[in-house]
Parts: structure tokens; C-alpha cells; sequence
């Protein structure tokens, strides 16, 4: 039995908030987004980056869009993994050893101001530090207070409204390739700090909070996705330095920045460019087949969690190991275009 599975297309439509104004059709256009934030109403500049989507064009917590690569106003605040807008993430929060009870989403409550420290090394089996879990089955999803569970904290994205996310490992991937950032072009001499701040996100070297102290401000970007990684207690975040573009793991306790995204405002898609692009996915006999009108470089699968499952230099992959869920297809085309598909596996 063949089944097919249709590429998801939104339109990009104007908010109707005088204060909220989406980026234009155009990569490179901006907008404008307002939020609550510490209990006072804030605006926040948005842009339409090179992979369509309209993200945040300054970090979450900051006065403005960078300036400089060092530019303080735009550093932002730093959030501990799985945690919200409820002052821990502040420049001069109170900090403790002493963990909520459950140590996870749900000993916060409503809330805590405190920034957790401590817990020993994440590469340590004993490890108990901020919501310690080796199962790598944690989330950063909720919508509101009511939603949060023992493995799911409030997305602090929320905030901007129900379509603003965390952006996943896969979201940054594909951002920074279509952003020129990471991989690195062999006749661009500029280094991956740099390449960050010179496109359209404006990325800014905020460095991290660690424990009682921070490290690297004003020269490397350290930027929470919501993906897990492969080591336990370990969550991924975008690494951004003089000498590396690419990604990290790190324990939740750590204070990196936070970008957010929002993939329901994506480019509009005129009937011709859709004929011309159209491109889908064909399920047989357990293998994924790309039908598209260009070949294809190479095909990546990731969960919903933003962990990446299967990859393949071909234009089809087996797909019998997954187990049944929502999975994303990423593809990478000849002309270098990539295209996201998401598929249900049965």
C-alpha cells in the first residue's frame, strides 16, 4: 500500500494588535512582537531569516538588538533548561543549593526566583543537579502554568503567543545553513561568532551563567534549543565562538540565552512556486521516498523532540526501526533549498 504525505504550507498573515506587526515576505523584513515580561509590557523586534520562518531578532530579555558582538544591552537573560519567566533568569538572581521538591517543572509551582547551582557533573551517574533525569524523556512544551508535568516545563516563548516555540536542534540547523553561519563557506573568511551576528538573527555574545559565576560574555553565544541530547542529563544548545559554529550538550542547570521562532509565519507560497517546488514524501514497504523535481543532496529525519533519527545521501530511507509517531523530514536539494516534510509513521 502506498501512502502519500503532503507537504504542510501556512500563509504568512498580519497581526491585527496594533503592537504586533509580522515581518514581511521578504528574508531580511522585520516586525515587531509585544509581550509580558517580568510583569511589564515589552516590545521585541522580529525578522524573516533566510529559512523563512519569523524568529526573534534579539535574545529573550534584552533592551535591544545588537549592536556589537559585545554589545550589553542586548544580552538578554539566562534561562536554566525547562524553566520560564519567573526571575531566575536574571543577570542578579539569588542563587541555591537547596532544589525544589519534586526537582523538576512541577517543585517550581508557579514559580522561583532562585537560579539552582550545583549537583555535581552531568557526566556523573550520581548526578542530581537541577531537574536531573539521565532518561532523556524531558520536555520544554507547556503553554501555560497548568500544563507544566514532572518531565515538561513552560516554554518561556510562550509569552509572545501559542505559535512562538524554542526552537529544536533541527530548527537551528537549518538556520544557520540558510543563514550562511554553519557549515562554513571555504571563501568566507569570517569566523562563527561573527557570521552569527552578521545575519539576519543579529546573534549576540552573551556567554553563560554557570553556577555562581559567567564565562566567555561578549565573545561566544551560548543558545538553549529543546532538543535532548544522546548523553543523558546532557540537553543540546547552539555553540557560537571564534573558532566553532555548530551545537553542544550541556546539563539544565546551566543559564544560556533563549532565541524563540515562530513556524506558523512562514513565507507565502504563491500556486506557481507550489507546482514548481512541489515536493512529498512516499511510504512502501517501510522505506520513506522523496518525490521531488529536483535531486536530492541528502534527507535527515528528526522526532519531535528535535533529536536527529536517520540520515541518508539519497532521495529514500528505511524507516522499520521507528516506532509509530509524528516525525519531520528535512531535505536537502541539489540548488541547495531545503524543504521540511512532516510525516506520521503508522
Amino acid at each position: 500500500m502506498i501512502k502519500k504525505y503532503l507537504l504542510f504550507s501556512v500563509l504568512m498573515t498580519t497581526l491585527t494588535n496594533a503592537q504586533n506587526i509580522t515581518a514581511g515576505n521578504n528574508v531580511g523584513d522585520t516586525g515587531q512582537t509585544e509581550l509580558i515580561y517580568q510583569d511589564e509590557t515589552v516590545n521585541y523586534k522580529t525578522v524573516r531569516a533566510a529559512d523563512g520562518y519569523e524568529w526573534l531578532q534579539q535574545n529573550l530579555g534584552s533592551k535591544q538588538i545588537a549592536t556589537t558582538i559585545n554589545d550589553e544591552a542586548a544580552y538578554g537573560d539566562y534561562f536554566q533548561w525547562g524553566r520560564w519567566d519567573d526571575g531566575h533568569q536574571l543577570k542578579n538572581s539569588e542563587t541555591s543549593e537547596d532544589y525544589p521538591t519534586p526537582n523538576n517543572p512541577l517543585g517550581l509551582e508557579k514559580g522561583n526566583p532562585l537560579f539552582f547551582i550545583n549537583g555535581g557533573s552531568p557526566w556523573s551517574s550520581n548526578y542530581d543537579g537541577w531537574f536531573a533525569n539521565p532518561n532523556q524523556d524531558d520536555s520544554w512544551n507547556a503553554k501555560n502554568i497548568a500544563e507544566i508535568t514532572a518531565n515538561n516545563g513552560m516554554d518561556p516563548c510562550k509569552a509572545i503567543g501559542e505559535t512562538w516555540e524554542i526552537p529544536t536542534e533541527a530548527d537551528w540547523t537549518n538556520l544557520m545553513e540558510k543563514e550562511k553561519i554553519n557549515p562554513k563557506d571555504d571563501s568566507d573568511s569570517r569566523n562563527g561568532i561573527t557570521r552569527a551576528f552578521e545575519s539576519n538573527l543579529k546573534i549576540v555574545g552573551a556567554g553563560a551563567r554557570k553556577d555562581n559565576s559567567f564565562a566567555f560574555v561578549g565573545q561566544r553565544a551560548y543558545i538553549w534549543t529543546k532538543s535532548a541530547s544522546a548523553n543523558p542529563n546532557f540537553y543540546r544548545y547552539v555553540y557560537l565562538s571564534g573558532a566553532i559554529a555548530g551545537f553542544g550538550g550541556d546539563a539544565k542547570s546551566h543559564g544560556y540565552t533563549v532565541r524563540c521562532v515562530n513556524k506558523s509565519s512562514n513565507l507565502t507560497i504563491t500556486d506557481q512556486q507550489l507546482n514548481k517546488n512541489k515536493i512529498y514524501a512516499v511510504v512502501q514497504n517501510d522505506v520513506l521516498k522523496i518525490v521531488s523535481g529536483s535531486k536530492i543532496k541528502n534527507l535527515k529525519l528528526y522526532n519531535t523532540n528535535g533529536q536527529l533519527i536517520l540520515s541518508s545521501f539519497n532521495d529514500n530511507i528505511n524507516i522499520s526501526k521507528l516506532n509509530h509517531g509524528i516525525y519531520f523530514a528535512i531535505i536537502l536539494s541539489n540548488d541547495d533549498s531545503t524543504t521540511t516534510l512532516k510525516f506520521i509513521k503508522k
